[in-house]
C-alpha cells in the first residue's frame, strides 16, 4: 500500500470549510493508501472522533502552532510568522520520513492559498502534490457599489497586493518550480498558473458533493412561495448580500420568501431594501448546522453573491440536496455551475447585474417548471464533483507520480 504524506493544518470531523476538506479527503483516500497526516488545529476534537471510530490506513502527527496573542495588524503579522515556523517544522518532520525511505509521496492539500507555499517542495526524493490551490480572484469593478467607502479601498488594495504577491513571491516561484502535480482550485487558478508561471495545473474545486441527500428533482408548481435561500456572513461585504437585496427590491412579484442565514446584524440599508421587497423575508441569523441544512433542503433556489473566493463549500451543499444555484458567473462557482443546473449572472455593472437577478427570478416565478428542469440538471450534474470522483483523480496522480519516480532509480 502506497504511503502518503498529506499536509493540512486545519482538520476536524465537526467543522466545515477547509477543515471538512480535509476530513474527507483522510476518511475517502485512506482506503485507497496509507496516509500519515500531519495536522496543526483541532487536536481534541480529533482524538475525539478517533477514540470512538478509529480509522484504519491514518496515523496522526498533530504539530500545534504557536498561538497568536496579539491584535490588529500585530496579530495579523504574528499570525503570519507563527505560520510559517509551523510550516518549517512540518518540513523538518516530513523530510527525515522520506529520506528514511518511509514516505512514497507528499501532498500539501490545505489551506489552499498561494501566499504560504510551505516547504516540503525542497524534498527531491519522493514526488510533490500541491493542492487543489486558489490564485487571486479579483472583486470585479464594475461591482464596487456593492462595497462602502472603506470596503472599496481595501478591495482596491487587496487587488494590487494579492496581484503583486502572486507574481513576485520568490517561494513561491520556487515551489511551484519544484511541485511535481498542482490542482487549481479555479477556471481562473489554471489560467494565471499558465500565463505567469507557464505551469499546467488541473482543475478541481476544493471541496465537494460526500453525498447525495436527495435523488429526485425538487417539484415545485408556484402555488407557494419560491423559496430562495442566501448563507453567509451578513456584515462580510465581500459576501456582498446587498446585490440580492437590491435585486429582490425589483422583483414585483410577492410570490417568493427569502431565506438569509448567517452571523452578523442587518444594516440599516439591508432593512430599508427588506422593507421595499414584495415578498417575505426572514432573518434566521447564526443557527446550527443541521437548521442550516433543512432550510437548504426545504429551498427551491440558492444564490450566492460572493465577490471573490475560490468555491463555497455552500454551493456543494446545495447540489447535494438538488437544489439549483443562482451565482454571479466568476471564481469557482464559473466552473462549477452550468446552464442546465444553475443561473449564472454575466458581470456587468450593478444595475445591470441588479436588474438581471431580479428578471431570472420572475422568470421562475412565472414559470415554476424552470425548477424542476435546473434541479434534474444539478443531479445530473453533481455526477462530476462527487468526492469518490476527486479521490479517483488523486489516486492516479499518486499512482503516476510514485511510478516515474521509482522508474527513475
Amino acid at each position: 500500500m502506497k504511503r502518503i504524506a498529506l499536509i493540512t493544518y486545519d482538520i476536524s470531523p465537526y467543522r466545515g470549510s477547509e477543515s471538512s476538506v480535509s476530513w474527507n479527503f483522510v476518511t475517502r483516500m485512506s482506503e485507497k493508501v496509507h496516509i500519515t497526516v500531519y495536522y496543526g488545529n483541532h487536536k481534541d476534537e480529533v482524538e475525539k472522533y478517533l477514540s470512538q471510530q478509529p480509522l484504519k490506513n491514518v496515523d496522526w502527527v498533530n504539530i500545534a502552532p504557536k498561538s497568536t496573542t496579539r491584535t490588529g495588524a500585530a496579530g495579523l503579522l504574528q499570525y503570519i510568522s507563527n505560520y510559517k515556523k509551523w510550516h518549517k517544522q512540518v518540513y523538518q518532520a516530513i523530510r527525515e520520513q522520506a529520506t528514511q525511505g518511509k514516505i512514497d509521496l507528499i501532498h500539501y492539500l490545505n489551506p489552499i492559498g498561494f501566499k504560504e507555499p510551505g516547504y516540503c517542495w525542497k524534498i527531491k526524493e519522493i514526488p510533490y502534490v500541491w493542492g487543489p490551490i486558489a490564485c487571486v480572484e479579483n472583486r470585479p469593478l464594475p461591482l464596487y457599489k456593492a462595497y462602502s467607502l472603506k470596503g472599496k479601498y481595501n478591495a482596491f488594495a487587496r487587488r494590487i497586493a494579492h496581484n503583486a504577491l502572486f507574481v513576485l513571491m520568490p517561494r513561491l516561484k520556487k515551489a511551484l518550480r519544484n511541485t511535481d502535480t498542482v490542482f487549481a482550485a479555479t477556471p481562473t487558478g489554471v489560467r494565471m498558473l499558465k500565463k505567469h508561471y507557464h505551469r499546467d495545473a488541473i482543475y478541481l474545486p476544493e471541496n465537494g458533493i460526500p453525498t447525495m441527500e436527495r435523488m429526485q428533482p425538487i417539484s415545485y408548481d408556484g402555488n407557494q412561495p419560491l423559496n430562495i435561500i442566501w448563507i453567509g456572513r451578513v456584515n462580510d461585504q465581500d459576501k456582498a448580500l446587498i446585490i440580492l437585496l437590491d435585486s429582490l427590491a425589483k422583483v414585483k412579484s410577492a410570490n417568493y420568501h427569502l431565506h438569509i442565514v448567517g452571523p452578523g446584524i442587518l444594516s440599516d440599508k439591508m432593512n430599508d431594501r427588506i422593507n421595499s421587497m414584495s415578498g417575505q423575508t426572514t432573518f434566521h441569523g447564526k443557527i446550527d448546522r443541521d437548521h442550516v441544512q433543512q432550510l437548504l433542503l426545504n429551498s427551491h433556489l440558492h444564490v450566492i453573491t460572493s465577490l471573490g473566493e475560490a468555491t463555497t463549500t455552500v454551493l456543494f451543499e446545495a447540489m447535494a440536496k438538488a437544489v439549483p444555484t443562482m451565482t454571479l458567473d466568476h471564481c469557482g462557482m464559473a466552473g462549477v455551475v452550468c446552464d442546465k443546473c444553475g443561473i449564472k449572472i454575466p458581470i456587468s455593472g450593478y444595475n445591470k447585474v441588479t436588474t438581471r437577478i431580479s428578471t431570472e427570478i420572475e422568470s421562475l416565478i412565472e414559470h415554476p417548471a424552470r425548477i424542476n428542469e435546473l434541479s434534474t440538471g444539478v443531479l445530473a450534474c453533481s455526477k462530476r464533483f462527487m468526492w469518490d470522483n476527486r479521490i479517483s483523480l488523486f489516486t492516479e496522480t499518486y499512482d503516476r507520480l510514485i511510478n516515474e519516480y521509482r522508474s527513475k532509480r
